[in-house]
């Protein structure tokens, strides 16, 4: 995966407090090539850095659209997709993470400059201004994604409810809205992870924002400390706190022993996420009062019957369930917490033991249930890569570390093969396995041909079904015991996916490819649109971080001799 093509470093981010926007980057000379991925991916890793920051709104990663095919930088249309915003941003500050450390390593091994005019001297020189810029533009991008993570965290204590029942509520029709008594049961509370919060989009320069009542999740306005008014996006699923957990730990680590009072931020922001959610047994009550019960297997002509968990007063089975999330909240905490008071490391070790001793041995079973369920429920994959890779990462003890690797080591029986950068990058962290970071690499570099196939027009494999790419119904599970696959089939489903991965320059576009199910045929983006590419930036620095700053010990993950599936 070697490359000729000279790597172009990108210089300081300047960060305006009003927006928490990113400012577009100059260019530095060019930079020997260096690391695994050398020059193509290097400098499509310049021109993405360049290139995200018309994706950042108020401190958060999103989708945007341009006012033409062109797509000229700063030229932008409009902004969506908040919803996941904090489970992307998260991951892209994991990653500017290690940016920062890549470049710091850097740095420290070309030392301070001497002086002399020296041949060698101009190149070292070089090297330095170049890796100074990306060490700098890290960190201000970690400041202001940091920054927004606070306010998503505290802003909920601004939500203030009172009991007021919706007396035109109708039972048997829509009309009138949901049934709701209006609040007042629980208030709002510094812990309420937000989605995404922004101005309403008649109160920004470009008219990119949230949108008051734009759907049955958005509350506000929220005045926050910097005195602007936020309308927020609530009901955060376990995608945003996996996303939020893995990016504020990384950087917890890896910057904030430089930064005193980010560390500080970090912990306390830590501590009130994962403190609310023991609070309440792990569950998430909501202000708002509104009453949203899922829908019924028949139809009942019940409005209320027919909603979504998330827009409920009351999330019943939010982590009670989920053995990987309630250890990576317990662990991120416990971790920021050894930092912190003497009570607050007594209270999370205590809530660890507990819920090591309950949730550890029910882990790698729940992930063969999630393993059963690799294609609609692909999701849940990334969200398992996220959590355990970042609770391997703070574990210490190497009998509990073992029973971890055992439970990735089940997942990674499905998905070891998908063609995934990104899991790929995560479990080389996990197990060391020069075979990982190879795959990691090559898939990587795939990427690129990927991006340049979906921004050139819709993807279309469905045609190929039958002739050279086998195709079965989408819902059909491949269960494969030691090379006997049996067939589970889906007579009911006519969609169609591919019967094994596609290459990764043929899969269809998505926010962020690594969450895709790699079989799905097609898709297309409009040709003004364009993703964050943390799917390409996230990978790239978790390559060089663990092949150039802190290579990890080889240990292959422990193997599950129970089934594969497809």
């Amino acid at each position: 995966m070697r490359r000729r093509l000279a790597l172009l470093l990108a210089a300081a981010t300047v960060v305006t407090s009003a927006t928490y926007a990113l400012a577009a980057p100059k260019t530095a000379r060019p930079l020997p090539c260096s690391g695994p991925l050398a020059c193509a991916d290097d400098r499509a890793m310049v021109e993405l850095e360049r290139r995200i920051t018309d994706n950042f709104r108020f401190g958060q990663a999103i989708e945007i659209d341009y006012r033409t095919p062109e797509r000229t930088l700063g030229d932008v249309a409009s902004g969506y997709a908040w919803g996941d915003s904090a489970l992307w941003t998260g991951v892209y500050l994991a990653g500017e993470s290690m940016r920062y450390a890549v470049a710091k390593d850097k740095l420290k091994l070309l030392g301070p400059d001497d002086g002399k005019l020296k041949a060698k001297d101009a190149a070292e020189d070089t090297a330095r201004a170049s890796w100074t810029a990306q060490r700098d533009e890290a960190l201000g991008r970690v400041r202001t994604m940091t920054a927004k993570f606070h306010l998503l965290s505290r802003i909920g204590r601004e939500w203030k409810t009172s009991f007021s029942p919706n007396t035109s509520y109708d039972p048997t029709s829509p009309a009138g809205g949901p049934p709701s008594f209006g609040g007042g049961v629980f208030q709002g509370e510094e812990g309420i992870l937000m989605r995404a919060c922004a101005p309403a989009p008649s109160e920004t320069p470009d008219g990119i924002g949230i949108q008051p009542k734009g759907n049955a999740r958005i509350f506000g306005p929220f005045r926050w400390e910097d005195g602007v008014d936020y309308y927020c996006e609530t009901a955060p699923s376990r995608d945003s706190y996996a996303g939020t957990l893995y990016g504020l730990l990384y950087a917890y680590d890896l910057v904030g022993k430089d930064d005193p009072a980010l560390s500080a931020q970090i912990r306390g922001d830590v501590l009130v996420l994962a403190g609310r959610l023991v609070k309440y047994g792990w569950s998430f009550p909501r202000p708002h009062g509104n009453v949203s019960v899922p829908k019924a297997p028949v139809p009942v002509p019940v409005t209320g019957f027919n909603g979504h968990d998330f827009d409920n007063f009351w999330s019943p089975y939010f982590m009670q369930q989920v053995p990987s999330a309630r250890l990576n909240v317990t662990q991120s905490a416990r971790h920021v917490a050894a930092g912190g008071t003497p009570e607050e490391k007594a209270f999370w070790d205590a809530v660890w033991a507990e819920e090591s001793a309950s949730q550890l041995p029910l882990l790698a079973g729940s992930m063969e249930v999630d393993a059963a369920q690799p294609n609609d429920g692909y999701y849940k994959y990334n969200l398992n890569h996220l959590t355990l890779g970042n609770t391997i990462r703070l574990e210490s003890d190497p009998m509990l570390r073992e029973l971890m690797r055992q439970a990735l080591g089940v997942m990674d029986r499905t998905t070891g093969d998908d063609g995934n950068a990104h899991f790929e990058s995560i479990t080389f962290g996990a197990s060391g396995e020069p075979k990982r970071i190879d795959a990691a690499v090559q898939h990587l570099g795939q990427w690129l041909d990927y991006r340049h196939a979906i921004e050139s027009g819709p993807v279309k494999n469905s045609p190929r079904c039958g002739a050279d790419l086998e195709c079965v119904p989408n819902g059909q599970l491949d269960v494969d015991q030691d090379g006997t696959v049996v067939p589970v089939p889906d007579p009911a489903n006519g969609r169609l996916r591919a019967r094994f991965p596609l290459p990764v320059a043929q899969r269809a576009p998505r926010d962020f490819l690594w969450q895709q199910p790699p079989t799905q045929l097609d898709g297309a983006d409009a040709p003004t649109h364009q993703a964050p590419g943390i799917d390409y930036l996230t990978p790239y620095w978790t390559i060089r971080y663990l092949t150039e700053v802190a290579k990890p010990a080889v240990a292959p993950l422990p193997a599950w001799v129970g089934p594969s599936h497809r």
